[in-house]
């Protein structure tokens, strides 16, 4: 009756060591899935990072040329006041054409300002059309980058995601291995009453039997067992620190990109708001180079001469 009772004891080890051995893979697959989680969230935060200081150059080129914009708008209404001064003054002197009259060098001068003032209106005009041009490509590459940062916030919402599932399996493999604990309890309080019953049997033998060392050699078999398993669940529970290491890293990682990604939406936001403002301005601009560009250009210069001719007899 003791051998069978004493055989059934460290029968229980070799679960025990099952179960030890499926956490350890359980472990090593968190541990893998964690590395490659931190390794996204390490080139999400690399990616943000290159956006946010593409998109802050870009906020910088928006004000740059915001601030050309109005210098520009500036030059073309003082531009815009002398062209009109000039013309109102060669209209005054038009009268009807006097062949026989010297032209009056005040016209002459008059019409030499305003061509040249033409010439640096149509300059002007160049410039304003590349700046408008220029631009139009910071507002593609704005929206490119609006772009950029809305897929790059869906990357984070699926690591979370993927946090999430981790957190959940990293729980569950702490019960597993609470269990496993339990299960290493149970297999050394077996192997202690082996002990005690392989005691007793050797101190009530009178002369050596097999009984005993078969005994002996059980509860020599069930300390070897329960020695691995105390190994195992060493090792199981450094693996245990590790992925808990890792998780608190990858956690502060995603809170700082979080942080990021608010700092790259609010400048995004202002950016926006910049270039609506430059577009508004520069629409403004071209309905004033519209109306102007309406305005009559030529003149009779002997209509000029006669009223400056008539002017100086009288």
């Amino acid at each position: 009756m003791s051998s069978p009772s004493s055989s059934g004891s460290p029968s229980r080890s070799p679960p025990t060591g099952a179960n030890a051995d499926e956490l350890r893979h359980l472990n090593a697959l968190l541990r893998g899935r964690l590395a490659h989680a931190n390794a996204e969230l390490q080139r999400v935060a690399s990616s943000r990072n290159v956006t946010a200081d593409e998109q802050h150059r870009l906020s910088r080129t928006l004000l740059r040329q915001t601030h050309e914009l109005r210098v520009l708008e500036d030059l073309y209404r003082a531009r815009q006041e002398e062209i009109w001064r000039l013309r109102a003054e060669t209209a005054a002197f038009q009268e009807p054409e006097d062949p026989d009259a010297r032209v009056d060098p005040r016209v002459v001068g008059l019409e030499s300002r305003l061509r040249q003032q033409e010439a640096d209106f149509r300059n002007l005009e160049a410039r304003f059309d590349h700046a408008v041009s220029e631009r139009d490509v910071l507002q593609d590459q704005g929206d490119h980058l609006a772009e950029e940062m809305w897929l790059a916030g869906d990357e984070i919402e699926q690591l979370q995601e993927d946090r999430n599932d981790l957190d959940r399996t990293r729980e569950n493999a702490e019960h597993e291995l609470l269990l496993t604990e339990t299960s290493l309890a149970r297999a050394t309080e077996a192997l202690r009453q082996a002990e005690s019953r392989v005691a007793e049997l050797e101190a009530s033998a009178s002369e050596a039997a097999p009984t005993p060392n078969r005994l002996t050699q059980e509860r020599d078999d069930a300390q070897a067992a329960a020695t691995h398993a105390g190994d195992q669940m060493g090792a199981m529970e450094e693996d245990l620190q590790a992925f808990q290491r890792l998780y608190y890293g990858s956690s502060a990682d995603l809170n700082r990109l979080r942080a990021v990604h608010a700092v790259s939406t609010d400048d995004l936001i202002q950016t926006v708001r910049d270039r609506d403002t430059a577009r508004a301005d520069a629409d403004r601009l071209r309905g004033d180079l519209s109306d102007l560009r309406t305005f009559p250009t030529s003149y009779s210069r002997s209509a000029i001469y006669a009223l400056t001719h008539l002017r100086i007899r009288c």
